[in-house]
């Protein structure tokens, strides 16, 4: 993976390239500010201390100002066409995934109290315009922007150190680790601006999206991020496998009165950790759709599709291993597999920064999770070339035909106003989808 610096350079020289490219990131720009203003003031509360007040509003104002002069530069007010149109609204919608996403990191929601996460957020999260903004002010080719954009940049230096300021003022036990928040700010950053980067790319060549694939797995992926809302109830859904996944293996030895082995205590609990971060990781958005009518619906009969894929997985294996050590091994490796294939495929697609930085972090445990299941089948002899290539294409099969319903569920939620993509897709081809059954004669089929 490209470093911080190098993937800004690469992001800002795609989006100078073209002044209605810049008018989308200037509006994305602008609406960065704009949330920012909002989170600031809302973390004004009863802990705030009161000398600290107008200082804070006076913060807000200057994000205020700031989205209103960056709106004014874009050289084209009005996208050109509808995939201009798509493009800043996707833009917007990675940024606010962004700004969600970092103030809900788990180690910000440690803070004691409101003001406390306020002047965090601010220290660490302000590092990234002025990053960006250094950036852009060489890149753009537009001098009346880069001007204008200096100014901005000057603003957010003192931003900083109105935060650091603010956080000397705090008692100790109120401090949060400043590189831990950092590092969490530079890897969702990089996250953001990768996306971008690849966004921009797709709208300059349309036929490096999707490719030729006709696996309904890597359709799902590509459909998935076209839609926020089957996003985040998928992720839920995926929250929920990683448990139920982890007290399926549990309770094979349970229920048999014998012990676990050695390495799965330790397993089980990443995979707890897993489902409570991935649910994390939607919670402030999924929170808004809950509200909207029919969601509700929508993410239970998602989460019926994983539960179905975990149920025909675990009885076919059962039948065929009947030695417990075998069936935890074996059962363990076919679904890493398919969490490195598919976890990958959501961060290639996704517009959710929160979602990716999340599964990004998830995928690095998965790879020690591997590395023990294979080191494991190798030390107690139980290495099978054939028995894993029966579990890879059952495993397969299973996950396809899941993937297929799962289409075929959001092309029928498509119809509903609330739940169609929001972006026109006037740059991105659609791919081909495989012709999908009923699910009536699906659930027939499989069960």
């Amino acid at each position: 993976m490209r470093n911080f610096s190098e993937s800004i350079q690469i992001l800002i020289s795609l989006v100078t390239e073209d002044a209605h490219i810049e008018s989308a990131w200037l509006t994305a720009l602008s609406y960065m500010e704009h949330l920012a203003a909002e989170q600031i003031l809302s973390n004004v509360s009863a802990s705030t201390p009161a000398e600290f007040i107008e200082e804070i509003k006076t913060h807000a104002e200057d994000e205020y100002r700031h989205r209103d002069v960056i709106i004014k530069l874009r050289p084209h007010p009005e996208p050109l066409n509808a995939a201009y149109s798509d493009l800043r609204q996707r833009f917007c919608d990675i940024i606010e995934t962004f700004i969600m996403g970092y103030f809900g990191n788990p180690v910000l929601v440690t803070a004691n109290s409101r003001f406390a996460a306020y002047v965090h957020g601010a220290i660490t999260i302000e590092q990234f315009p002025f990053q960006i903004y250094s950036y852009y002010v060489q890149g753009t080719k537009i001098p009346e922007v880069r001007e204008a954009m200096q100014l901005v940049l000057d603003d957010e230096i003192g931003h900083i150190q109105l935060g650091k300021k603010f956080r000397n003022s705090l008692p100790e036990e109120d401090r949060i680790s400043l590189q831990q928040l950092q590092a969490i700010e530079k890897e969702m950053c990089l996250v953001m601006v990768t996306r971008m980067a690849d966004l921009v790319r797709d709208f300059q060549n349309p036929k490096r999206s999707l490719g030729n694939s006709t696996k309904a797995s890597a359709q799902l992926a590509w459909l998935l991020g076209e839609r926020p809302a089957a996003t985040l109830a998928w992720v839920q859904a995926l929250g929920f496998s990683e448990s139920s996944a982890a007290k399926h293996m549990q309770a094979e030895f349970t229920s048999r009165g014998l012990p676990l082995p050695p390495q799965m205590p330790e397993h089980v609990e990443d995979e707890m950790r897993h489902a409570k971060l991935l649910h994390r990781a939607v919670l402030l958005d999924r929170r808004r759709w809950l509200m909207v009518e029919g969601y509700k619906d929508f993410e239970r009969r998602v989460n019926k599709q994983l539960e179905r894929y975990l149920f025909l997985y675990f009885s076919t294996l059962v039948r065929k291993l009947k030695d417990p050590d075998m069936l935890y091994l074996y059962g363990a490796w076919g679904l890493e597999m398919r969490v490195f294939k598919h976890y990958s495929d959501i961060v290639k697609w996704t517009d959710n920064v929160a979602v990716a930085y999340t599964i990004n972090s998830i995928l690095e445990d998965e790879a020690e999770h591997t590395k023990m299941v294979n080191t494991s089948l190798n030390e107690t002899g139980l290495l099978d070339p054939e028995l894993l290539k029966f579990v890879r294409q059952t495993e397969e099969e299973i996950f396809e035909k899941i993937s297929k319903n799962m289409i075929s569920l959001m092309m029928e939620f498509d119809q509903v106003a609330a739940f169609a993509p929001p972006y026109q897709r006037g740059f991105m081809p659609i791919p081909y989808i495989a012709p999908v059954p009923t699910e009536t004669a699906v659930i027939a089929e499989t069960l």
